[in-house]
C-alpha cells in the first residue's frame, strides 16, 4: 500500500484540468481538456511554510513551458477560468486537502484541519515562457510543540515519496531559525549554515524513511540579547526621546567605573579571606583558611542542583533504559519511564535508527526496540518481559 503522504500528494497530482498544449490550429480545443497524469508539468513543488503556531502552509506550484504564442493564448485562456470559477481541478484539490489532514490527524492523534483555501494561474517565468498553476490550503496542527521547539514529520508515518522533478520546500516564518532537518544527505540549503538558511529542501525522485522528512525550528528571540541597549524615553534628558542604543553618558561611564572597582575589591577581599567576619550568619572558616564550606539554613550540607539523570542526553538516557531492561523494550514502556510525549519518543528512536545506535523491530501494533546483539529471534517470542 502507498504510504500516507505519497498517496495524498499523487492523488492531487493525477487530477487536472489544464488545456491539451501542442495540439494544432485547426484540432485546437474551444475548451480546456482534461489531463490524468502528472507528466504534462514539467516541475512540480510542494511548499511548506511553517508557523510558530504549529500551522503551516501548504502550496502546490505546477510549471511547464509554454513553447510558442498558441500555447500561451490557450494556457491564458485556462488560466482566466480557473481564476474566476470554480473548476473541478481546484474542487478536488479542497477535497483532497481534507482528506490529507484528517488521514494526519488519525497518524498523530492531533486534531487537524484544512482551511484557507487559495488558488491562482498565470503566465510567469524570465520569457514569460511558463505556464503556472498554485492552489494552497492553511494545515493546522501540522507540526508537533517540543520542549519549546517546533517539529514536523510525525505526520509523514510510513515515509514520503517525491516523483521525477518534484521537489518538497520547507521554509519557516520570521522569528524563527532551523535547528535541524533530516536527512542531512540529500537536502539542499541557501546558505552554508542550516541556522542560517531560509528554505530546506529536497529533490525528487526519492524516497523517505518513516517519519521523514524531520525539521525542526527554534525561535531566533530566544538568542537575541538586549545589552547596550536603552528603553525609549529613559536615559537622556527630558524630551530627548533617549539616547541611541550605543550611546553611553559621562555619568553612565563613572557608574560602570565604580561597579568596576567594588568588584575588584570584592574579590581581593575574598581571597585575602576577608569576608570571614562580616556576617554573623557566616560559618566560621575551618582549619584557618579563607575560604568557607557552603551550607544550607539547617546546617546540612547543600545538594547538586541537578541529578546525574538529568546530566544525560536523551540517546544516553534511551540505551541506559535498555541495558536495564536486558537490551530491549517495548517502545509504549519507553514512553512510560522517561514520561516523554510518544511524539518525542517517536523521532528520537528513529533518529538513533538510522544512526545505527538501536534497532526497531514491529511486531503487530507495537515497536520493539533493541540494543545491537539483543534483538529478538524471529521465530521466538519478540520480548519475553
Amino acid at each position: 500500500m502507498r504510504r500516507l503522504l505519497a498517496v495524498g500528494l499523487i492523488t492531487v497530482l493525477l487530477i487536472g484540468s489544464l488545456p491539451a498544449l501542442g495540439a494544432t490550429q485547426s484540432d485546437a480545443p474551444t475548451t480546456p481538456q482534461t489531463i490524468t497524469t502528472s507528466q504534462e508539468f514539467d516541475d512540480v513543488e510542494f511548499h511548506i511554510l511553517v508557523y510558530d503556531n504549529g500551522s503551516a502552509q501548504w502550496t502546490f506550484r505546477y510549471e511547464r513551458t509554454l513553447a510558442n504564442e498558441q500555447e500561451r493564448t490557450q494556457f491564458q485562456e485556462f488560466a482566466r477560468e480557473f481564476n474566476n470559477s470554480q473548476t473541478d481541478l481546484y474542487t478536488d484539490f479542497q477535497k483532497n486537502a481534507v482528506e490529507l489532514t484528517d488521514t494526519g490527524g488519525n497518524a498523530t492523534g492531533r486534531v487537524m484541519k484544512a482551511e484557507n483555501f487559495s488558488k491562482n494561474a498565470y503566465i510567469g517565468g524570465l520569457n514569460k515562457n511558463r505556464g503556472v498553476v498554485e492552489m494552497s490550503f492553511k494545515w493546522s496542527s501540522f507540526a508537533a510543540q517540543d520542549s519549546g521547539a517546533i517539529v514536523i514529520g510525525d505526520v509523514f508515518k510510513g515515509g514520503l515519496y517525491l516523483g521525477e522533478n518534484q521537489s518538497l520546500v520547507v521554509e519557516s516564518e520570521e522569528g524563527m531559525a532551523f535547528e535541524s532537518a533530516k536527512p542531512v544527505e540529500s537536502r539542499d540549503m541557501t546558505h552554508e549554515t542550516l541556522a542560517e538558511s531560509d528554505t530546506v529542501s529536497w529533490n525528487g525522485p526519492y524516497e523517505f524513511n518513516d517519519q521523514r522528512p524531520m525539521v525542526s525550528f527554534n525561535s531566533v528571540q530566544e538568542t537575541t540579547t538586549v545589552t547596550g541597549t536603552t528603553a525609549p524615553g529613559a536615559g537622556g534628558p527630558p524630551g530627548s526621546g533617549g539616547e541611541e542604543p550605543n550611546a553611553q553618558s559621562p555619568m553612565m561611564l563613572f557608574i560602570a567605573a565604580v561597579v568596576l572597582l567594588i568588584g575588584l575589591a570584592a574579590v581581593f577581599a575574598w581571597r585575602q579571606g576577608g569576608f570571614g567576619s562580616l556576617s554573623s550568619t557566616q560559618s566560621t572558616p575551618r582549619g584557618g583558611g579563607g575560604t568557607t564550606t557552603p551550607e544550607s539554613s539547617t546546617g546540612g550540607a547543600a545538594k547538586p542542583a541537578v541529578s546525574d539523570e538529568e546530566l544525560l542526553t536523551d540517546e544516553a538516557r534511551v540505551k541506559k533504559l535498555l541495558r536495564e531492561n536486558g537490551g530491549r523494550m517495548k517502545q509504549v514502556n519507553i514512553v512510560e519511564e522517561t514520561g516523554w510525549s510518544k511524539s518525542k519518543v517517536s523521532m528520537l528512536l528513529s533518529e538513533m535508527e538510522d544512526e545505527g545506535e538501536i534497532s526497531k523491530l514491529r511486531v503487530g501494533r507495537e515497536n520493539i526496540i533493541s540494543l545491537d546483539g539483543h534483538e529478538p529471534d524471529a521465530a521466538g517470542s519478540p520480548l519475553d518481559r
